[in-house]
């Protein structure tokens, strides 16, 4: 995935005066965060549209799976490794918390079908919902590919009619030109999530710097889904 302490490494080197703190929150806060100011750069997971004042770069588009062990009625259900969005009305589902960029994409699909989705368990790390999944706890709607290093008896199911998509974005504050070395870390990250986006392996993280008041400011975050 994206080397983040790699990408922050680096960049300390290159910027000795910058201080940064590195954090993890959902896309929502962050988005707040950059909309006030707090934060000059993100890597979140967008649900939507950017707001105003804000723009994307979306370095990552997945279709959403509904991840669950080979005997659950799901399977059956399928066809040729799809199910539609209303299969899961009433269904126990796992899923990332509310204010996550895929949270907004799954609530606002099922709110559109007619039902609310039932979300019986919660996780803020995909790798947790996969496991979760592998017990037999409900069906977790994941990105493609999270079920990777799975137990090898879970099935990913392609949710369709309508598709869902979970993203990977950068995005930056518009409208206030970025100092040199907030211009400086968002080319690093960049090149940075462009590069695990080719390879199809982006892992969320978020940081936050600063400088002295002389110097100008930079921050970063990443997606907490």
């Amino acid at each position: 995935g994206l080397d983040v302490v790699g990408v922050l490494g680096d960049f300390h080197e290159a910027h000795p005066g910058v201080e940064i703190a590195l954090s993890e929150d959902t896309s929502e806060r962050m988005l707040a965060g950059l909309s006030s100011g707090e934060l000059d750069l993100a890597v979140i997971g967008p649900a939507g549209d950017p707001p105003p004042g804000i723009a994307f770069q979306v370095v990552l588009d997945q279709p959403l799976v509904a991840l669950v062990r080979a005997g659950d009625p799901l399977v059956r259900e399928s066809a040729h490794g799809r199910i539609p969005l209303a299969a899961l009305r009433g269904r126990a589902l796992i899923s990332l918390p509310r204010g996550t960029g895929l949270r907004a994409v799954l609530e606002r699909a099922c709110a559109e079908a007619g039902f609310a989705p039932r979300v019986d368990f919660e996780a803020a790390a995909p790798p947790v919902l996969v496991r979760l999944a592998a017990r037999g706890l409900g069906a977790a709607v994941v990105p493609a590919g999270a079920e990777a290093g799975g137990a090898g008896d879970l099935v990913a199911l392609r949710i369709v009619e309508p598709a869902l998509s979970g993203r990977v974005a950068l995005a930056w504050r518009t409208g206030v030109p970025p100092g040199p070395a907030a211009a400086h870390l968002l080319a690093r990250l960049r090149a940075g999530l462009t590069e695990a986006a080719s390879s199809g392996d982006v892992e969320p993280a978020h940081a936050r710097t600063s400088e002295p008041a002389d110097a100008g400011s930079a921050a970063a975050a990443g997606p907490g889904g």
